[in-house]
Parts: C-alpha cells; sequence; structure tokens
C-alpha cells in the first residue's frame, strides 16, 4: 500500500539513493525499469508481481522481494519467493521456508509519523481491520467504558461499532488520529489462509512502531519480540488483562508517559531508511547512512 511506498520514498531520499517507483499492474513496467536501468529491483509483496512477471527481470537484474504476510500466507509466499536473488521477511519465524532470506522487520516513516504538538482528547482508540480476536478485546473496552473511538471494521459488537468513526482513512488521516490519542491499542492479526503448519507469528507489526512514532501509548497483546525488542511497552495475554491494564495506565498517567517516552527511545531508529539501508548493504554491498 501507500505506506510501504512512501516510507521507501522518502528513505531514498534521506539516503541520497536514486529512486523510482512503478506498481506491478503497469504494461509498460519493463520499458520503465529499462529506462532506469536500477543496480535492483525491490518488490513489496510480491504476489501479483510474481503472477505477471514471473522471471522476466532476473536474468538481468538482482532482485529481491519484501514477504509482510508472515508466517499468515507463508504456503503462498513460498511458492514465488525463489523467484528472487534475495528475500526479506517481516517476521523472523518462516526465514527456514526461503532461500536467500534476511530478517526485515517493520517500521515507520519520520515523514508521517511523528508526535505532534496539538493535545490529546482521545484517551484509547483502534485502527485497522476487524477480526473475532480485535473484537472481543475491543468489546471488553467499550464496555468498561474506557475505547473512545475504533476505525475499520467489520465489527460484530453494537458497543464497538457504535464508536466505529470511519471504515479506513489514508495514512496521513491514521497518524493525526494516532497524533491525538493517548493510548493506541494492538491486537494482532488472528487469521492464517496459507500457514498449514500453523507457524506461530513472533514480530511486532507495522501498528507498534506507526503509533509510537506519533507519540501514542501503544498497548499491545504479548508476542515473543516484543519481550526481547522493547521489554518496556505495556503487553496482556488475555481480556480482563487488556482491561485492567489500561484502566491503571488512564488512571497513573505520570507513569504512562514515563512508559511512552521509554518505548519511544527505545523504538526511535526504525525506520525506513534504516531498513533500506540493510536492503542494498545485503544486496549490492553498499553501506547506505542517512543525511
Amino acid at each position: 500500500g501507500p505506506v510501504f511506498t512512501h516510507g521507501l520514498e522518502h528513505a531514498a531520499e534521506a539516503l541520497g539513493v536514486p529512486y523510482a517507483h512503478a506498481d506491478w499492474s503497469a504494461s509498460n513496467l519493463p520499458a520503465l525499469v529499462e529506462k532506469f536501468r536500477p543496480d535492483l529491483i525491490f518488490v513489496v509483496h510480491g504476489r501479483k508481481f510474481s503472477q505477471r512477471w514471473r522471471a522476466t527481470f532476473a536474468s538481468t537484474y538482482q532482485t529481491a522481494i519484501w514477504l509482510l504476510d508472515e508466517p499468515y500466507e507463508v504456503d503462498d509466499t513460498a511458492r514465488f519467493s525463489p523467484l528472487f536473488t534475495n528475500v526479506f521477511l517481516n517476521d523472523p519465524s518462516t526465514l527456514h521456508r526461503h532461500p536467500r532470506t534476511t530478517y526485515l522487520p517493520v517500521c515507520y516513516d519520520p515523514k508521517t509519523h511523528h508526535p505532534g504538538t496539538d493535545p490529546r482528547p482521545h484517551d484509547v482508540g483502534f485502527i485497522g481491520g476487524g477480526n473475532g480476536n480485535r473484537d472481543r478485546h475491543l468489546a471488553a473496552l467499550a464496555k468498561a467504558g474506557v475505547l473512545s473511538y475504533v476505525i475499520g471494521g467489520s465489527w460484530s459488537d453494537p458497543g464497538v461499532n457504535q464508536l466505529c468513526r470511519a471504515r479506513n482513512v489514508e495514512p496521513l488521516i491514521t497518524a493525526t488520529w494516532y497524533r491525538t490519542t493517548k493510548i493506541i491499542v494492538n491486537v494482532f492479526r488472528e487469521q492464517h489462509h496459507y500457514n498449514a503448519q500453523k507457524i506461530q507469528a513472533m514480530a511486532c507489526n507495522p501498528r507498534i512502531y506507526e503509533a509510537t512514532a506519533c507519540g501514542a501509548l501503544v498497548v499491545s497483546e504479548w508476542r515473543p519480540e516484543i519481550e526481547s525488542l522493547v521489554p518496556e511497552m505495556p503487553t496482556f495475554r488475555s481480556i480482563p488483562e487488556c482491561v485492567e491494564l489500561i484502566q491503571g495506565l488512564l488512571a497513573d498517567p505520570q507513569r504512562a508517559e514515563a512508559i511512552r517516552v521509554t518505548v519511544a527511545q527505545n523504538l526511535a531508529s526504525h525506520t525506513y531508511a534504516d531498513r533500506l539501508s540493510t536492503v542494498l548493504k545485503v544486496t549490492c554491498g553498499y553501506q547506505a547512512e542517512a543525511a
């Protein structure tokens, strides 16, 4: 989506790296690539690109793919990842399922995700697609009277639906909501579309990085990577624990702010420029640093 497109564009700008973007569906994509003659073709997601172009560029150009739905779709992504010179994964849980792999976590774009100076009138919010697990957590928060709004869905709980401000918003608007919210709830994706072995996800998702960069305190469902990467982040493993944790943080804003500052400091370096620098080092041996 545009979050990754703009994030990588801004990263290339920060690193001083010539960059051009094209959509996989462009009928003149080979001509566009030939005109730009890149040292690297870096494909994001890649399912439709692989279906349309297969190995069109493999004999002439170095190619890499960033898979962003691991491990939920690994049985499918493992079918086309061998087409690429290098494979980067958003989650380390499936490194063994692909060739020539490197773990490349998701991140945030400082040009889009940054703190603001305006007041934060919303106590607790959630932005994202609906699933059963999210529905249950948000319903409990709504019933407890601490949930201010949700964006996304769809939602099956009437109380959550009453708090829904929109079904979808653009990334810039999402960031604005984050900047006006004290606590952002993070509940992970639930459905595994192509993961017959039920490999468990380990990594943080974009919401953690983006909302934190916008100055909100993220309260998240537990995952192993949170414990190792940013152990200060408040986490929960059950719905009652989620409600109790958020109620406690709202009742003690000084403690919540101290935690937020520490978490933000720990995640500050996880930008698209940092990720693109890793990609260039692995694929081209090029050490790029942001200006």
